[in-house]
């Protein structure tokens, strides 16, 4: 079965319906029939809960977040070393902290990394398969 990490900002863009929703769609749907095995680093769960908090507020988001929990994405638990591999991606391809637990994740499981994070295009093509959401239309 494929594995793929998936992040932050590309739930976010599937939840809010922005650029690059249907491929995100796409892919929960394959993981609904079990053709790839989606997971998610707790931290980046944790940057989900925070946003459908700020952007719904405490009422809507007790609506929308066991919904989100039952989607076929496994979370996975961060331990110390975890956070060590973290911090050293983040220390060698400057992506932002949170973002390197998605990051170090692909890496450590082997999976392909799905995300939204334009940041991630700059690493080299050798350390781990990224699949980049296209950009936001500028207003």
């Amino acid at each position: 079965m494929t594995r793929l990490v998936i992040d932050a900002m590309a739930l976010l863009r599937f939840i809010d319906g922005e650029t690059g929703s249907e491929r995100v769609e796409s892919i929960l749907n394959r993981a609904r029939l079990q053709a790839v095995e989606l997971l998610m680093s707790a931290v980046n769960w944790g940057e989900i809960v925070y946003s459908v908090l700020k952007a719904h507020g405490p009422d809507q988001a007790g609506k929308l977040l066991p919904k989100l929990r039952s989607m076929p994405i496994v979370i996975m638990d961060v331990n110390a070393e975890d956070a060590a591999m973290a911090a050293t991606f983040n220390k060698a391809y400057k992506i932002p902290y949170a973002d390197s637990f998605a990051g170090s994740l692909a890496i450590s499981e082997p999976a392909a990394l799905l995300t939204a994070d334009h940041d991630f295009k700059f690493l080299p093509s050798n350390v781990l398969k990224v699949d980049v959401l296209p950009a936001k239309p500028k207003h």
